[in-house]
């Protein structure tokens, strides 16, 4: 005899589902409980590290024209100190905007894309940019040795990073409105004061101060020079 079908044979056991998504509301309250940005970028670390099994993941921040800190670390270690591969990585990803990973037992990072590429082999670490209106603030840098590579979610780790931008972004520019593109301005004088506090905002790293300006490099150099000139006169 066939069993009749008891409407409970249909019900969802809550109890044993879990969502695929359900880390999106541990995101979500961490950005809605934000009141210091330094402890909101450390809960997304931890966020990152629970949901990976990663133990390492730092944001390296422009400490100078070539050289980078991790201001923010999962592992609670501030201003760290990053190898001269990952210091060469990180100079050319603020050019580039590319996610770069760099395998065991090699000092070259090699391109990687989240969209296409898989993690293979032995990576010693990925390289995330930190990315913000083609603009980068900063680099998530994670620890790769010792895991499973196939086992990191890229799409969660580029969805994380992506609510670190834009906090990092409100970090360096408060009004938020120099972010957006803009054509070319005249010179005006009261920009000097606005450059030099971009300038120290981001670590004395001028290309970067350009580029939350909306400026390029050229067009901040050209101010500076004509301003500070006429500052002297």
């Amino acid at each position: 005899m066939y069993k009749i079908a008891d409407i409970q044979d249909y019900r969802k056991n809550a109890s044993s589902d879990s969502s695929p998504f359900a880390w999106m509301d541990g995101l979500a309250h961490i950005l809605e409980t934000r009141y210091h940005d330094e402890d909101c970028i450390q809960q997304m670390l931890t966020l990152a590290t629970e949901l990976t099994g990663l133990s390492n993941i730092s944001v390296a921040i422009p400490d100078s024209p070539s050289r980078f800190k991790a201001q923010y670390c999962s592992t609670g270690i501030t201003n760290g100190v990053y190898s001269f591969a990952v210091q060469h990585a990180l100079c050319r990803q603020f050019e580039s905007r590319e996610w770069l990973v760099i395998q065991e037992n090699s000092e070259r990072p090699e391109r990687f894309d989240p969209q296409l590429d898989k993690l293979t082999g032995a990576p010693r670490c990925l390289l995330v940019p930190l990315t913000l209106r083609q603009s980068v603030l900063a680099v998530m840098v994670l620890d790769l040795r010792g895991c499973t590579p196939a086992s990191v979610d890229v799409t969660l780790i580029h969805f994380i990073g992506a609510q670190i931008a834009n906090i990092l972004a409100t970090q360096v520019v408060p009004n938020f409105k120099t972010l957006y593109a803009r054509p070319y301005q005249r010179v005006q004088e009261d920009e000097l004061g606005d450059i030099y506090a971009a300038i120290d905002k981001c670590n004395g790293n001028k290309t970067m101060a350009a580029k939350v300006l909306g400026l390029t490099p050229r067009q901040l150099r050209y101010r500076l020079s004509k301003l500070g000139e006429e500052a002297e006169a």
